[in-house]
This record gives C-alpha cells, sequence and structure tokens, in this order.
C-alpha cells in the first residue's frame, strides 16, 4: 500500500501520555490495564476517553485515509482506546513512556500496512504418527510437533491461551501432534472483528474425512482454538474455539510418503463435491456422514459402527428392497478383480448385513456375529474403497455417471468388461 498512517503519529502520541498518565494515578494501576480490551471494562474505558486529546485522536483517525480503508470509519472509537491499552502493555515492562509510544506505533503502523488478515486455527490430534513433522498438506492444512514455542509465535498466544490447548490435551487428547489451519482474507470494514473465515473447522474435518478414506486409523481431534494473530491487537480478547473434545483410543493412523498424493486428491474431490449445490448428489453427502460418523460418534460403540458403515452403503446404492441380497452383490462386484474376490467379499457383506440388521432389531448375536461386530475394520475397509469410487465418479464424471450408474448398476456388475471399465471410470 503506498498509503501511510505517520500523519497520525503526533496526535496518538500526545493522547498516550495523557492516557498513560491517567491509568497510573487510578485504581486500577498500569498493572491492572496491561491487557485491558476497548469495550470490555467501561470504567478503565472512561480513564482513556477523558482525555483531552480523545477527541482529536477520533477526528485525525476517521479522516485517515488507510485506516478508512482497510477499517472503515466507524471503529476509530476502538482503535484509539485499544492503542492506549496496547501503550500500556507494553508500558508496564519499560516504564518509559516514549518507547512504550513508539513500539506501540511501530506495530500499528505495521498492521495499517498489511492489506490481510491471517488466520490460523489450531487442535490437538489423537491416534496419529508421522516422520516427517510439520507437513504441509492442502488448503493451509499442516501437521506439526505441539511446541508451545512455535504455536505461541504463529498464533501471537500468551500462556493464558497455551495453557487452554494444553488442558485440551490433558482431558484426553493423547498424542504429541497438532492440525493446523491457516487462510489469509484481505481486511475489509465487514472482518474487522472476525478470528476465523468461517470455514477453518470444515476445511479440517473435510482432511480429517480425506485421510480416513485413503486408509486406517482412528485419528481425531479435539477442540478447535482460533486465532488472529496480529501486529497490533485491534481489540480482541478472549479465546474462540469450537467443536468438542471426545477423546477414544484406537488404531493410530500412519501417514506416510506414498499417503499424501491419494488424500490430497480425495481432499480436492470432497472440496468439489462441497462446491456443487446440496441437493446434488444427497445421496453420496450421507454415505459420506454416516462413514465419519464411525470415528466421531460420542461413544463410539461397536453396534453403531457397523450401523454407520451399513447406512453408508445403502446411500451409495440407493437400495429400497432386497437389501441384503442387492448390497452385498453390487458391492462385491464394483470392488472384486477375480471370483473368488467376488465371492469373499459378497460372504463378508452378508455376515456384516445380518450383524446390522441383529443390532437394529435388538436380537441376539451368536459369537462368531460378536467377533464380526468388534472387528469392523474390513467392513470399514470396503466402504471406504467404495465412497473413493463413488466420489471420484460424482466430481469427474465420463461417460459413466453416478446417474447412469443408478439406472444401469446390476446390469453392468453382471457384464465382464461393462464392469471392468467402470472400475476404471470410478479408478478402482
Amino acid at each position: 500500500m503506498s498509503m501511510s498512517v505517520d500523519a497520525l503519529r503526533p496526535i496518538l502520541q500526545s493522547l498516550t501520555t495523557e492516557g498513560l498518565t491517567a491509568i497510573e494515578g487510578s485504581s486500577f494501576s498500569v498493572d491492572g490495564c496491561r491487557n485491558a480490551i476497548a469495550f470490555f471494562d467501561s470504567q478503565k474505558d472512561e480513564l482513556v476517553f477523558s482525555c483531552a486529546s480523545f477527541a482529536a485522536a477520533i477526528d485525525a483517525m476517521v479522516r485517515d485515509e488507510q485506516v478508512t480503508v482497510l477499517y472503515g470509519p466507524n471503529e476509530a472509537n476502538r482503535l484509539v482506546l485499544q492503542f492506549v491499552f496496547n501503550a500500556c502493555g507494553r508500558y508496564a515492562i519499560t516504564r518509559d513512556k516514549t518507547a512504550a509510544f513508539e513500539e506501540t506505533f511501530l506495530r500499528f503502523k505495521t498492521e495499517a500496512e498489511t492489506d490481510h488478515w491471517t488466520f490460523r486455527a489450531v487442535a490437538n490430534v489423537q491416534n496419529f504418527e508421522c516422520d516427517e513433522l510439520p507437513l504441509e498438506l492442502e488448503d493451509g492444512i499442516s501437521f506439526r510437533p505441539r511446541s508451545f514455542e512455535e504455536l505461541g509465535r504463529l498464533l501471537n498466544w500468551g500462556h493464558g491461551e497455551l495453557n487452554r490447548l494444553g488442558e485440551d490435551w490433558r482431558q484426553g487428547g493423547g498424542g504429541s501432534n497438532v492440525l493446523m489451519v491457516e487462510a489469509q482474507v484481505k481486511k475489509t470494514p465487514e472482518n474487522f472483528l472476525l478470528v476465523d473465515d468461517g470455514y477453518q473447522l470444515v476445511r479440517a474435518m473435510r482432511m480429517l474425512l480425506a485421510m480416513r478414506l485413503v486408509k486406517p486409523g482412528d485419528i481425531r481431534i479435539g477442540r478447535m482454538f482460533a486465532a488472529r494473530p496480529a501486529a497490533f491487537n485491534i481489540g480482541l480478547g478472549g479465546l474462540q474455539s469450537y467443536g468438542t473434545s471426545h477423546w477414544h483410543h484406537g488404531p493410530a493412523y500412519k501417514l506416510e510418503a506414498p499417503d499424501l498424493p491419494k488424500i490430497v486428491q480425495v481432499y480436492r474431490d470432497l472440496s468439489a463435491l462441497d462446491a456443487q449445490p446440496p441437493k446434488v448428489h444427497r445421496n453420496l453427502r450421507l454415505a459420506l456422514r454416516s462413514f465419519g460418523a464411525i470415528y466421531d460418534r460420542l461413544m463410539h460403540q461397536a453396534d453403531d459402527r457397523v450401523v454407520d458403515a451399513v447406512t453408508a452403503l445403502e446411500a451409495l446404492w440407493k437400495l429400497d428392497m432386497e437389501l441384503s441380497f442387492r448390497l452385498a452383490f453390487r458391492t462385491a462386484s464394483l470392488l472384486a478383480h477375480s471370483d473368488d474376490e467376488r465371492v469373499a467379499l459378497f460372504s463378508q457383506l452378508t455376515n456384516y448385513y445380518r450383524v446390522r440388521s441383529k443390532v437394529v432389531h435388538g436380537g441376539s448375536l451368536s459369537d462368531e456375529q460378536e467377533r464380526d461386530l468388534r472387528a469392523d475394520e474390513p467392513l470399514r475397509d470396503i466402504v471406504r474403497r467404495c465412497l473413493r469410487g463413488f466420489l471420484h465418479l460424482a466430481v469427474t464424471p465420463s461417460e459413466w455417471t453416478l446417474a447412469r450408474l443408478e439406472k444401469e448398476a446390476d446390469a453392468t456388475l453382471m457384464h465382464h468388461v461393462a464392469c471392468k471399465a467402470l472400475q476404471e471410470a470410478m479408478q478402482l
């Protein structure tokens, strides 16, 4: 940017000197206002409002073109008030009003010369192993070791915020790594007070789904904490978070170099699906949600996992009659590359469907069915392979589309040449 806020220096320096003097002589003292946030405590605010140069500082801020372009004219009060509070934080350390002002003004100017916000969010990761960290994936998403020194720098966090992340880990997060999501967004008056772009948790969950669709492992994240690290705090206080931490120990997700291209491609396919109207491929979206529920349900019970897995297959095939046979026949025929594999998959799916039916209807399970219920990874693998194929066809249609597959499924799957062409179209 070619514009400058240097013209604001004299009036802001006068106000800062007045404001720090007023704070120093108040019952709050400098230490009581060192972390103050504008418009949070009216009595602290009044110490600055009552300064003789406050009105002139507001007028100068409103007239500054650069400030108006980035932040809008309606936030001048907050900016001026927070400027003094930020200087108070520095003054509590240096006890030098001039030095406190100079550092605060430099930070203010640096921020005003940056035309974008950087949004970052971080969450603890459970059941995850990777030898090469930090690791950048896609869409600003990375995995990195949980280093409080690095996170403090990247997120501009102090001990309070880092302790919140640590407390989430101590409540059962396990593991020694975190997932981070980063985005850069052009500054506008409308996003002046936002601490995220609204899609950080969405992107994180999409990446987890992509990873789960590629290989086994019960990878999960806990609560996601948002930050907008900046050179100058414009008056954001507290720590925003979303999601929940429901930890369940399970098999580790072992991320290795050969997995990365596959994960990135599935993530891009999921992004392409999300970009389509919600009513398009509704059954595929339901199947993907059911698959995700296998990992994310609160209680993580074996019964629910099998029901969710079979529900995903039923949604993919849009079955409403002869469910057990048609689900097993279609899925086995689609995935198998030999007669023996087809027979084995058919038998396996038929058994799992019987287990699912007994669970749903309250029937008693045999010892063998109990073992199948608790050893559900073979079923998950079948589902993830189907989902990848359907997803690829949904976002990369060719002569084969999901609409055509719905109409011609049985005839195609019974014909060796046609079935092979369909497998190739679905990258199976």
